[in-house]
């Protein structure tokens, strides 16, 4: 029988489960009012939620490569330094920035267009 040990310390790998999970779900429970509200919206509106869905996509996936870096593959954070892979966590750090800068303008382009249709609306009034 081969004995198995553990490449973090026990209370790593509860905290990152739980918050991981509690991270996921809110995720789904935003993307679920986001898609309520883009039932509903019409215009401007509609167009700002479709662009906060795409930025908060790519963010969420950003944060999640983000945990490789410390987790599998990068393993920065083991104690035990033969499971330390610096190459592995330097493509997951940039694939996580990578994500992340579009999320980012993703976002602010949802943004900005509530504010331009809040603008005409104002300007119509």
């Amino acid at each position: 029988m081969t004995e198995y040990t553990l490449t973090h310390p026990l209370w790593m790998w509860a905290c990152f489960g739980a918050l991981g999970s509690i991270g996921a779900m809110l995720f789904t429970l935003t993307v679920w009012q986001l898609m309520k509200l883009h039932s509903l919206a019409k215009g401007y509106q509609r167009s700002a939620t479709r662009w906060n869905m795409i930025g908060y996509a790519l963010l969420f996936s950003a944060a999640w490569f983000a945990c490789g870096i410390g987790g599998t593959p990068g393993n920065l954070l083991s104690p035990d330094s033969s499971n330390h892979n610096p190459a592995a966590a330097t493509g997951v750090a940039v694939l996580s920035m990578l994500l992340s800068v579009p999320g980012w303008v993703s976002i602010l382009v949802g943004q900005c267009t509530v504010l331009r249709g809040i603008q005409s609306w104002d300007k119509a009034a």
